[in-house]
């Protein structure tokens, strides 16, 4: 029971890391369409530079997200040292990761909204 109970876990963990990897992938050519189709629209750099980097950052928290759970099922079944210490590691990285990126984001989104109440601003001066 404890065998397949190790090789069910053991199978879940590559099949969550699988899935990290697909997700990454994903991002980052969604985030490559993005880039291309603003370049391609002569849309400002620093618009669409900010759309792919808000795009791909969401996709590599969820990525991580992925991969601290194929750790933490590696980890309850067989928790060496070693895979507590990688899960810690995953761990931190997703939380220091996670806090600047919110943060990030958030400045991002005052800007782009400064940004558009600027431009409102001067549609109404005009005459």
């Amino acid at each position: 029971m404890e065998e397949l109970l190790h090789n069910s876990a053991h199978l879940l963990s590559r099949l969550l890391e699988a899935a990290t990897l697909l997700l990454l992938a994903l991002g980052a050519g969604m985030a490559f369409g993005k880039l291309l189709a603003g370049l391609f629209a002569r849309r400002p750099p620093n618009e669409v530079a900010l759309e792919v980097w808000q795009g791909l950052s969401r996709w590599m928290m969820v990525g991580l997200e992925f991969l601290l759970a194929a750790d933490l099922v590696s980890t309850v079944v067989s928790p060496s040292w070693d895979e507590l210490g990688r899960l810690a590691t995953i761990a931190a990285i997703r939380t220091v990761l996670g806090f600047f990126l919110g943060r990030d984001l958030e400045a991002a989104r005052r800007i782009v909204r400064e940004n558009a109440e600027l431009a409102a601003a001067r549609q109404g001066e005009r005459p």
